[in-house]
């Protein structure tokens, strides 16, 4: 069943735009190589202007898992300095 993962970013304030460019650079790329990976959309708050809601839709629940967790730590050490946290969640894609 296909599954999307949101996640939430605080960027380090005033550097938006600067984690806007890497994550294009560093995730995207990583997270299209991945068995599962169907697509992802970046989108920046309006709102609040150091924020940004990233949608990745995974084709199940145990692509999405078996990322590998090195990768992952290695990818976000290289966003550190321009993002201070990310919460992320697993929604159901419903059709009801």
């Amino acid at each position: 069943m296909p599954v999307i993962e949101m996640l939430r970013v605080k960027c380090a304030p005033g550097r938006r735009d600067e984690w806007l460019a890497r994550d294009a650079e560093i995730w995207t790329p990583a997270l299209a190589a991945h068995d599962g990976f169907i697509s992802k959309a970046v989108w920046p708050s309006i709102d609040n202007p150091d924020d940004v809601v990233i949608i990745v839709h995974w084709e199940s629940l145990s692509q999405w898992k078996s990322f590998p967790k090195a990768l992952e730590a290695a990818l976000d050490a290289k966003m550190a300095d321009v993002q201070l946290a990310v919460t992320s969640e697993a929604l159901q894609v419903y059709s009801g």
